[in-house]
């Protein structure tokens, strides 16, 4: 987001591309002509230093000289010509003659604000932003110019409070003047990663100005110097593929510690809030933040803020702090949370709405892919897709529904890739991901596949090899273009050009490998994020294998999953937000009916959502509540007798082996910035026989596949951890007098553990099976 000067309207002219590059119509010496009078004023300065006296007619009049020739130069010469000359002079006059701290008395005289004032005169004639709009690279040209003059010792010294008290006042209004055109340019740039790595000390010292100065509110030149900093910063944070650079400065550390501080001006607590928000757009700037508790630090600078601000600004900082807080949180999956998010929901289409009908895509600050980000990020949640796409109040859609704005205006930025702007690249890759998400459900499919035009669009851009667009900074929750293109048209049931000829090769070579060997193929579904966790798992279940890398096409991974004898899903909050893993986990489960296992690798996370209602009834396995290696036992255990109940009579027995050769096949990692994610395949022998015992025999792996044939929540067995069969006997027997009131204690102690609530249905099928094994009813309970 974009922050803004409040200034007042004059009148500017436009200028055209042409007029910049106009020729001189006469050669002079202009260009040489101010070096040397200002040479001339520097001379006489020090000529009256020596003999201790103030300002007199000659240091006047070379004054006098030097605002004429500067006005001469703006009235015949070529505007690019102009700024290059006056750039010059400012050098020149920055470091030659405000350099000289002797003579405070002379040079805090207005005389020599005019000669500033004249240099800079000419912006009050034409519009800078019109010339930066034309000319791209001249507003680089300006910035760069202006960051050679913020590392003159002079300024330096003003920024480490190292100059006359007399001379501040020209100086703060000369630095605000310089930061105040470098602004204005960083609209017009687009940057590459690295392009202010060489300015980090410099930003890193105007940081500290305003973190030394921060509390003076005595003088309005220091606070008027200080908002144009953070406006600076603000307008710099917007551009992400900065923000590492930012960090670098400590920008971060010192927005932190602003936004925690009662005593500085609302007006710099809510600049703070601008540039906190920027940083949470970026990963990098997120997980600093929310290391650092910025959630709760956000909302109390917010509420202050709240309390001194009129009811417009209200809107706008409620909007940028629900904006922040959906880019550095996950909100829960259920309707209270949808309630809530209404009135966020309706901003954020509004803005989208708003956005798409400006002629640069811009609405209050906004660009229009900053709501499609957080949208994207939030539509992982189905009850909130479907409120913004059913429900969400809008005003003035020119479309016909609500998911046609996202194709339209994905059709409108399909030549992203040919450019160089990386805010609209980032949106088509928001928008690809939006529409992925969306064409999970069924209800908009057929909406989506009436539209031969987006059909069309996406088609071409499912090959895109993405060269152009490689160094731009895209979120790590969103997948290229390419990989949600086939993803969509995957779930369209469209013909996808991206399919290979060699796919049936390739099946029949996966399956002839299974026969081969006869043993069980175990796919890893999971996370580019939790690969290090899948590498650690690969090499305790199967210690010596071979890779075979395969390109990152869903027709590949579909294969897989095809040819695999059972699916362990990692599960995790990246994996859950993973539309890649969304695509596995449904067309194993929906549409293959594969044998699973859902694996948690975090002991505090609760499947909820789309992956929620997919696991329920198959044992489960989670780490981190025992040992690693205890829990890969209780795996191997689960795959091996999971094989046996489905093929009892195929089935060898056989002790394990650590000997045993492994196929372990990759398939790259789903990820923007082209990395590789492996698919895991392993072969394991089956090591066990089936067993039937009476349930006062049963051990905890008994009871474990108890809890898997009679469908029971995935949690309740975590909550319960019974250890043998006789604790499940005597459970069921303290059930019996009023299983409700037991039900309303479990539900308590359910929603503390896992932050979430228990459903009576859930509580009650667990009741109705354990009630069929009381002896009662059965003398003997059979697991096979």
């Amino acid at each position: 987001m974009l922050a803004s000067y409040k200034t007042q309207k004059r009148t500017t002219y436009n200028v055209s591309l042409s007029e910049l590059s106009l020729p001189s119509k006469q050669e002079s010496n202009l260009t040489n002509d101010l070096p040397k009078l200002f040479s001339n004023l520097r001379q006489s300065i020090l000529k009256k230093f020596q003999d201790k006296d103030e300002i007199d007619f000659n240091i006047s009049h070379n004054i006098e000289i030097i605002n004429d020739k500067i006005q001469e130069i703006t009235q015949s010469t070529p505007l690019t010509e102009i700024f290059d000359i006056t750039q010059k002079a400012l050098n020149i006059f920055i470091n030659d003659l405000l350099s000289i701290k002797e003579c405070p008395k002379i040079l805090s005289n207005d005389s020599f604000r005019k000669i500033f004032d004249s240099l800079i005169s000419y912006e009050k004639n034409f519009s800078l932003q019109s010339i930066y709009e034309y000319n791209p690279l001249y507003a680089r040209k300006i910035l760069y110019s202006s960051f050679d003059l913020l590392s003159s010792s002079t300024i330096i010294d003003f920024l480490n409070d190292n100059y006359p008290d007399e001379l501040f006042s020209n100086m703060a209004y000369i630095l605000s003047r310089i930061i105040f055109h470098m602004t204005l340019s960083i609209n017009y740039i687009i940057f590459n990663k690295d392009d202010l790595q060489n300015q980090v000390s410099n930003l890193r010292l105007l940081l500290e100005y305003v973190d030394k100065n921060k509390q003076n509110k005595n003088q309005i030149l220091i606070f008027e110097l200080l908002q144009s900093i953070l406006i600076f910063f603000a307008n710099l944070s917007d551009k992400l593929i900065l923000i590492p650079t930012l960090i670098e400065a400590k920008c971060s550390d010192y927005i932190l510690k602003w936004c925690t501080m009662k005593d500085i001006s609302i007006d710099i607590q809510h600049n703070c809030i601008h540039i906190f928000y920027n940083l949470a757009r970026h990963e990098q700037g997120a997980e600093i933040l929310n290391n650092a508790n910025g959630i709760n630090i956000l909302k109390e600078c917010q509420q202050r803020i709240l309390k001194s601000i009129n009811s417009s600004e209200h809107i706008e900082l409620r909007l940028l702090y629900s904006m922040t807080v959906s880019l550095l949180t996950e909100p829960k999956e259920n309707q209270e949370d949808v309630n809530n998010l209404r009135e966020i929901l309706d901003q954020l289409m509004q803005l989208v709405i708003d956005g798409e009908q400006s002629i640069d895509y811009r609405c209050q600050g906004f660009h229009i892919s900053e709501p499609i980000v957080v949208l994207t990020k939030l539509f992982v949640h189905d009850k909130i897709l479907k409120y913004v796409l059913n429900e969400s109040s809008i005003k003035n859609m020119t479309t016909k529904s609500r998911l046609n704005v996202f194709c339209e205006l994905l059709m409108k930025f399909r030549g992203a890739l040919a450019s160089k702007n990386d805010l609209d690249q980032l949106m088509l890759t928001a928008l690809f991901n939006i529409i992925w998400s969306i064409s999970f459900h069924n209800e908009y499919i057929k909406e989506l596949k009436s539209n031969s035009k987006f059909l069309i669009t996406v088609k071409s851009l499912a090959n895109d090899d993405g060269k152009d667009w490689i160094d731009k900074y895209v979120p790590k929750h969103m997948s290229s273009i390419p990989k949600a293109a086939n993803g969509i048209l995957w779930n369209l049931d469209e013909n996808n050009p991206a399919r290979t000829t060699i796919v049936l090769e390739t099946k029949k070579q996966l399956q002839d490998d299974v026969n081969k060997t006869n043993r069980m193929r175990v796919m890893i579904s999971y996370s580019h994020t939790d690969k290090d966790f899948c590498h650690q798992l690969v090499a305790a279940l199967q210690k010596d294998f071979e890779y075979c890398h395969t390109e990152d096409l869903w027709e590949e991974i579909g294969q897989a999953i095809e040819a695999a004898n059972v699916i362990l899903f990692l599960m995790s909050t990246d994996y859950q937000k993973s539309n890649s893993c969304r695509q596995e986990v449904m067309y194993a489960k929906d549409s293959l009916k594969k044998r699973f296992i859902p694996i948690y690798i975090k002991k505090d996370f609760v499947a909820t959502g789309w992956l929620g209602v997919r696991i329920v009834g198959p044992q489960y396995i989670r780490f981190e509540k025992k040992s690693f290696d205890d829990t890969i036992k209780d795996l191997i255990k689960l795959i091996v007798e999971d094989k046996k109940l489905q093929e009892p009579a195929k089935i060898q027995v056989t002790e394990p082996s650590t000997n045993l050769p492994s196929f372990v096949e990759d398939k790259p990692i789903e990820n923007t910035n082209n990395q590789i994610k492996p698919i895991k395949h392993i072969d394991i022998k089956l090591n066990r026989k089936p067993s039937k015992k009476s349930v006062e025999l049963w051990t905890k792996q008994d009871i474990l596949q108890w809890f898997y044939e009679n469908n029971i929540q995935q949690e309740l067995t975590d909550l319960y951890d019974f250890q043998h069969g006789v604790d499940l006997l005597l459970y069921g027997q303290c059930l019996r007098p009023d299983w409700q009131i037991e039900y309303n204690a479990v539900s308590e102690r359910y929603e503390q553990q896992y932050n979430t609530k228990l459903y009576r249905d859930q509580f009650v099928r667990f009741v109705g099976a354990i009630h069929r094994l009381q002896p009662t009813n059965s003398k003997l309970c059979i697991i096979s």
